[in-house]
């Protein structure tokens, strides 16, 4: 991954924030705009995806998330990419919450470091 790739996912990552106030639902399941469907399948490909990530070990990762390493990061990405999968309505919690802007600070950081 390179910096083009991390502005990318940033831009992608406010464009879904955005979108926010345009989430309807549908029988109490939600139904997502294209800008975070886009920027969540974002996270399922190359270079965020990380398809060794364990679970138990996010929350770990998050509470400490100014130490993460680069492979961390992306575990935490893929997390919460996945998490729609067990949990409907949870990007939406994500996103409304910005429970990713820590860990997007700390790619950008590691970039710059």
């Amino acid at each position: 991954m390179n910096i083009e790739d991390t502005e990318k996912l940033i831009s992608c990552y406010q464009l879904a924030i955005l979108a926010l106030p345009k989430v309807t639902r549908h029988e109490g399941y939600p139904y997502y705009p294209d800008e975070i469907s886009d920027f969540m399948n974002l996270l399922e490909r190359p270079p965020w995806v990380a398809y060794e990530y364990q679970p138990k070990k996010i929350r770990n990762i998050l509470d400490s998330i100014d130490r993460a390493t680069f492979e961390e990061v992306r575990w935490a990405l893929t997390a919460a990419a996945r998490a729609e999968r067990f949990c409907e309505g949870s990007w939406e919690l994500t996103l409304r919450n910005r429970l990713l802007d820590p860990v997007l600070k700390r790619l950008q950081d590691l970039h710059h470091a």
